[in-house]
């Protein structure tokens, strides 16, 4: 029973930790880059635009030193998106209608294999979503993408 209570104790500090005490990020995956200027603005962030073969990256890095890309397909739609940093992007908001199914996700493997954040690597894999990510205190670093939406020739490693 005390085992039992205590997993379920890392459960909670993970889950807190990544639900509640990040910093506010980028554009909701999946959806269009009209937000890219309220995401700026909210992260009070500098922006850059840099344009590549089949997609544009727009860097937003904010003044404590994190840095958000976000991956715009030629059709405006954020088919992916990067971060590291100091701190992890607050995943709500750069997931979007995507966050159910990572937290769903995220909670299952935790019951399964419970982990701190930052302790081990992360790595979601669902049919339409994955999310990986690393750090410790300090020094944090992941991406989310749609598969689905890559556009065509996007090498996976090119998401960073």
């Amino acid at each position: 029973m005390a085992r039992e209570g205590l997993r379920s104790l890392h459960v909670a500090v993970a889950a807190t930790f990544l639900l509640g005490f990040s910093t506010p990020a980028s554009a909701s995956l999946g959806g269009t880059s009209n937000s890219v200027e309220i995401d700026r603005a909210r992260m009070n962030a500098s922006h850059q635009v840099s344009e590549h073969n089949a997609y544009a990256i727009h860097e937003m890095k904010a003044p404590h030193g994190t840095v958000v890309s976000e991956y715009v397909s030629p059709e405006g739609r954020v088919f992916a998106v990067s971060w590291h940093g100091q701190f992890p992007p607050q995943m709500q908001q750069i997931l979007g209608t995507y966050f159910q199914q990572y937290a769903t996700a995220l909670k299952e493997q935790s019951q399964m294999e419970p982990r701190v954040y930052g302790h081990r690597p992360l790595n979601i894999q669902l049919p339409g979503l994955v999310v990986q990510a690393s750090g410790r205190t300090g020094a944090y670093e992941g991406r989310a993408y749609i598969p689905d939406m890559l556009p065509q020739g996007t090498i996976v490693d090119q998401i960073q």
